[in-house]
C-alpha cells in the first residue's frame, strides 16, 4: 500500500443545505467540515495511527504524525452535492521511540474506521450547531434499527431528490434498452445488450472537464425548486436556530448518566459481537452520542473515552495478561505496554459466556424427554406421510440419534442440500406417534421461513423473534392473573355479573399463558439455527428445559451465521465431536463431481474451487460487463423454463441485476411502467425501496412483517415473494402471492420503504431456497460461508460469476 484514501462524508442534509445556501452561510458548512476533518485527523494521530516492529509487529510503535493530503470534492459522480474531503494518508511514518521511519499498521486503523466516520458526524454536528443553531433529528433506516441524525427541516424528498447517482448507469442503460426495441421490434441480442450497457456507462460518466461550482449550484437550484420553490436561500436561512438542545460541557454529565450510557453501549455491541474490542465500543459510544450537543470537540471525546472506559471496565478480557516483565524500553509514559497494547485485547461479556454455559449443559443433560427405538423404527421403515418416499439411511439414523439421546438440547447438522427438511418431517412423525398431534412445533428465523418449513414438515412454526416476544409476556400476564385472582378474593361479595366478568377474564389470561407455554414432553425444532444469535438460543433452551420439553437446532455451521452475536450453533456441534447426528448425502445437486464439490468448498478446500473451474462453472471477465452477462444466463434459463436464482454479495449489485432485468420485462410488455415503450404509453409505476419502479407485472418482495395485510388466513411477511397487479394513484400497489392465491393491496407508506424488485437476491436471503440453476457474482472478498450458500442452491447448475481474467487451465468439460 503506498497510502490510505479516508473519505470524511457529511450527512445527505448538510450537503444539500450547503448547495442550496447563500455564499455566506455556504462558507460556513465549508469551513466547519474541513475544521471536523482536521480535528479527526489530529486524533487519530493521537490515538490511532501507530506503526510496528519486530517479529510479526510485536511492538507497537507510536508515531511523530502522519503526513497526508487533503482535497474536497462538491458532488458525486452523478453531480449531485456532496461535499466530501479525501485525506490521502501516506503509508510511512516516523517511530517516536528510534527515529525510523516505518508502514503504518493498517489493522489498527482497519478497526478505528467506524469510529473516526461516527467521530467526524458528531463532531460536525457541534460545530454546525455552535456557528448556525441548526437542530438536528433522528431518521430510519431502512435495513437498520439504527438512526441517521440529520438536519432538522430537511426533507427526504429533497434528499432523494439528490442521491440519484447510484442508480444512475443502470437507469440510462434500461432506457437504452427500451429505445431499441422500440426501433427494432425485437429484444437486443448479448452481444448487443453488453454494447448498450458499455454506452450507458460512458454516456454518464463524469466529463473530464468538470462543471464549475456556479454551474453545478444552478443545476441544483433548478433540481430544489421542485421541492421547496424558488426562494431557497430564505429555505436554507430558515433552518437556522433550531436547536433546544443544552451545548453541555465535559463535567456536565454525572457519573450515574455516564455508567447508564455505558450499559447501553455494552449491551448494543454485546448483541452483535460475541468478542470484540475497544474501538467497537467507542465506534458504539459515538452513535449513541450523535443525540447530545457538545460546547467543543475537546468534550465530545472526553466523554465519548470515559463511557468507554465504563464499558471496558465492565467487559470481560479474553485476552491472556502479560505474564513477564516488560522492559522499560517498551513502556510508555503512561505505564502502558508497547508490546500488549489496548488495541489488541479481545474482550466477551459474562451474559454471553453464562449463556454458552448454559447451552452446553443443556447439550450434555440427559434427562429430558425421548422416544423408544421401536418407536423410531416403526416409523423410518415405511414412507413419511402424505409422501411416497421415506427417509435414506442418514436420515433415519440422524432421527435415531435425536429421538432417543435424551438429551434437553440436540443438534442436526445439514450441509446445504442433504434433506434437513425430510429429516425434520421424519423426526417430527417420530415424535408425534410416541406423544401424540401437537407435541412439535417448530422456529425458523423469519416468518417467511416459517410459513415454508410449517407447510413442508406440517407443524404449527413461528418466527423465531415472534415466539420469544410472546413468550417473554408470561410473567407479565402471570403477574395480572394473580392480581385480578387477589382482587377478586378480596371483594367476595361482589354482584354475580362482576364475579362473571372476573372470572371470565382470569380464564382469558390462563389461557393466554397456556398458548406461550411449552409443555412437557414436547419438541422444539428451531430450523437454520446458525442464523439464530446466542442469547435467543440461550432462552429458547431455558423455556425448553423448565417445561421438560427438548430443544433440536437445525442448521450447519459451515453455512451463514447470525448477525447478533452467534457462533453457539458451531460451539455445540463441536462440543458433541463426532457424536453429533449429520446428514452426509447430497440430494440436491445431480452431478456427481458437484456433490463432491459442494462438501470441498463447505470445507475451504481449494480443490473445490480447482472443481468448478474444471467443468465450466467459473466464469470471468471485466466488471463493467459481468452483470450483464450473468443476467442473460439467468434470463436463458428463465427463458426455458426453469426456476433460477440471481445471487450477489452486496446490496448495491443486487439492486443493479434488478433493475436489468426489470428493464428487459418492460421492454417485452410483460412489466407496465411509466415510460414509453414500443411506442406507446404503459401505466404508471410506483416507486418504492431502494429507489426502484415497480410496475404490474414486476416481481417483488417484500422486507417487513404486517400481520394487518392479510391474505385469507395468511399476512404479509418479511421474505414473501408477490406479483403485482395493480398500481395506484396513490402510491399503493396490488399483489398477488407468487406462485399461488391471496391478494392484498400494500398502501403506499409500506411499498415505499418495505417492497424491493425480487429477480435477484443476496446470499442470506437465498439460504434455505432451492432452484434448478443458479448465477452467482462473487469477488476476492466473497468469504466461504457466502460463496458455499451461493454455489449450493441449483440442482442443475451453479454458476460463479467472477471479475477475474485469469483462464481456466484446461477447457471446461461437460457439467
Amino acid at each position: 500500500m503506498a497510502g490510505f484514501d479516508l473519505t470524511f462524508s457529511p450527512p445527505k442534509s448538510v450537503s444539500v443545505a450547503w448547495a442550496l445556501a447563500d455564499e455566506g452561510t455556504k462558507a460556513v458548512i465549508y469551513e466547519y467540515h474541513r475544521r471536523a476533518v482536521s480535528f479527526v485527523i489530529g486524533y487519530a494521530e493521537a490515538q490511532v495511527f501507530r506503526s510496528r516492529s519486530g517479529a510479526n509487529g510485536i511492538v507497537e510503535e507510536d508515531i511523530t504524525g502522519v503526513v497526508a493530503a487533503a482535497f474536497t470534492h462538491w458532488a458525486s459522480m452523478a453531480d449531485d452535492p456532496q461535499l466530501h474531503d479525501h485525506v490521502v494518508v501516506w503509508n510511512r511514518a516516523c517511530s517516536v521511540s528510534d527515529g525510523k521511519w516505518r508502514t503504518l499498521d493498517s489493522r489498527g486503523l482497519f478497526k478505528a474506521r467506524t469510529t473516526l466516520s461516527e467521530l467526524h458526524q458528531g463532531v460536525l454536528s457541534d460545530l454546525l450547531t455552535g456557528a448556525l443553531g441548526v437542530g438536528w433529528e433522528a431518521r430510519g433506516r431502512r435495513h437498520s434499527t439504527r438512526p441517521r441524525y440529520e438536519i432538522a427541516g430537511v426533507g427526504e424528498a429533497l434528499m432523494a431528490e439528490f442521491s440519484q447517482g447510484a442508480g444512475q448507469i443502470a437507469v440510462y442503460r434500461d432506457d437504452l434498452n427500451v429505445a431499441f426495441v422500440a426501433a427494432r421490434g425485437r429484444q437486443p441480442t448479448g452481444v448487443e445488450q453488453m454494447r448498450l450497457a458499455q454506452h450507458a456507462t460512458l454516456a454518464t460518466r463524469p466529463r473530464k472537464t468538470h462543471a464549475g461550482l456556479d454551474e453545478l449550484t444552478d443545476g441544483w437550484r433548478s433540481r430544489a425548486s421542485r421541492h421547496i420553490g424558488g426562494e431557497q436561500v430564505a429555505w436554507v436561512a430558515n433552518l437556522k436556530d433550531r436547536n433546544d438542545l443544552p451545548l453541555l460541557r465535559a463535567d456536565d454529565l454525572a457519573d450515574p448518566i455516564l455508567q447508564d450510557a455505558a450499559e447501553a453501549v455494552l449491551s448494543g455491541v454485546a448483541e452483535r459481537h460475541a468478542t470484540y474490542g475497544r474501538q467497537n465500543l467507542l465506534a458504539e459510544t459515538h452513535r449513541i452520542l450523535h443525540g447530545v450537543r457538545f460546547a467543543s470537540p475537546d468534550d465530545r471525546v472526553t466523554v465519548a473515552e470515559r463511557i468507554t472506559d465504563i464499558a471496558v471496565d465492565r467487559s470481560l478480557s479474553l485476552t491472556p495478561p502479560a505474564m513477564f516483565h516488560t522492559p522499560d524500553r517498551y513502556v510508555r509514559a503512561d505505564g502502558s505496554s508497547r508490546l500488549h497494547p489496548a488495541s489488541r485485547v479481545v474482550y466477551t461479556t459474562q451474559a454471553l459466556l453464562d449463556a454458552e454455559a448454559r447451552l452446553l449443559a443443556g447439550g450434555r443433560t440427559v434427562d429430558g424427554p425421548t422416544v423408544t427405538v421401536e418407536t423410531v423404527a416403526a416409523v423410518t421403515d415405511a414412507n413419511l406421510p402424505g409422501r411416497d418416499y421415506g427417509l435414506s439411511v442418514d436420515q433415519a439414523v440422524a432421527v435415531e440419534k435425536i429421538a432417543v439421546s435424551g438429551r434437553v438440547l440436540d443438534v442436526l447438522v445439514g450441509p446445504a442440500g442433504t434433506g434437513k427438511t425430510s429429516t425434520m418431517a421424519g423426526l417430527r412423525t417420530v415424535w408425534e406417534a410416541a406423544r401424540g398431534p401437537g407435541s412439535v412445533i417448530g422456529l425458523a428465523p423469519s416468518a417467511a421461513a416459517a410459513e415454508v418449513r410449517g407447510d413442508e414438515v406440517g407443524i404449527d412454526t413461528e418466527n423465531t423473534a415472534k415466539w420469544l416476544t410472546e413468550w417473554r409476556r408470561i410473567l407479565q400476564l402471570v403477574v395480572r392473573r394473580v392480581r385480578l385472582a387477589g382482587r377478586l378474593a378480596r371483594h367476595p361479595h361482589r354482584s354475580s355479573a362482576d364475579a362473571r366478568k372476573g372470572a371470565g377474564q382470569v380464564k382469558e389470561l390462563d389461557g393466554a399463558v397456556d398458548e406461550r407455554r411449552l409443555r412437557s414432553g414436547q419438541l422444539v425444532i428451531v430450523d437454520e439455527a446458525s442464523l439464530a444469535g446466542t442469547f435467543a438460543l440461550d432462552e429458547i433452551v431455558t423455556a425448553a428445559g423448565d417445561a421438560g420439553a427438548k430443544a433440536v437446532l437445525v442448521g450447519d455451521w459451515a453455512q451463514l451465521s447470525a448477525v447478533e452475536a452467534g457462533g453457539a450453533f458451531s460451539l455445540l456441534v463441536a462440543d458433541r465431536g463426532d457424536l453429533a447426528p449429520e446428514l452426509v448425502d447430497v440430494r440436491r445437486v445431480r452431478s456427481d463431481w458437484e456433490k463432491t464439490a459442494s462438501v470441498e468448498l463447505r470445507l475451504g478446500h481449494d480443490s473445490a474451487v480447482d472443481a468448478y473451474s474444471d467443468h465450466g462453472r467459473v466464469v470471468g471477465g471485466d466488471r463493467t460487463d459481468m452483470p450483464e452477462r450473468l443476467y442473460q444466463a439467468w434470463k436463458a434459463d428463465i427463458d426455458a423454463g426453469r426456476s433460477s436464482l440471481m445471487i450477489a454479495a452486496d446490496a448495491a449489485t443486487v439492486a443493479e441485476l434488478n433493475r436489468r432485468a426489470r428493464a428487459d420485462r418492460v421492454a417485452a410488455g410483460k412489466v407496465a411502467d411509466d415510460r414509453v415503450a414500443a411506442g406507446k404509453v404503459a401505466d404508471e409505476g410506483v416507486a418504492v425501496g431502494d429507489g426502484q419502479r415497480v410496475g404490474v407485472g414486476d416481481e417483488v418482495i417484500t422486507r417487513a412483517n404486517n400481520r394487518l395485510l392479510a391474505t385469507g388466513r395468511r399476512w404479509v411477511k418479511n421474505g414473501d415473494r408477490w406479483t403485482v397487479t395493480a398500481t395506484n394513484t396513490d402510491g399503493s400497489i396490488a399483489v398477488r402471492r407468487a406462485g399461488g392465491t391471496g391478494e392484498v393491496v400494500l398502501p403506499a407508506d409500506y411499498a415505499a420503504a418495505h417492497v424491493e424488485l425480487a429477480y435477484a437476491t443476496t446470499a442470506h436471503r437465498a439460504q434455505g431456497r432451492t432452484v434448478d440453476t443458479a448465477h452467482a457474482m462473487v469477488s476476492p472478498t466473497t468469504t466461504r460461508e457466502v460463496l458455499y450458500v451461493a454455489a449450493t442452491r441449483g440442482r442443475e447448475s451453479n454458476r460463479l460469476w467472477t471479475p477475474a481474467t485469469t483462464p481456466t487451465r484446461k477447457p471446461p468439460t461437460t457439467g
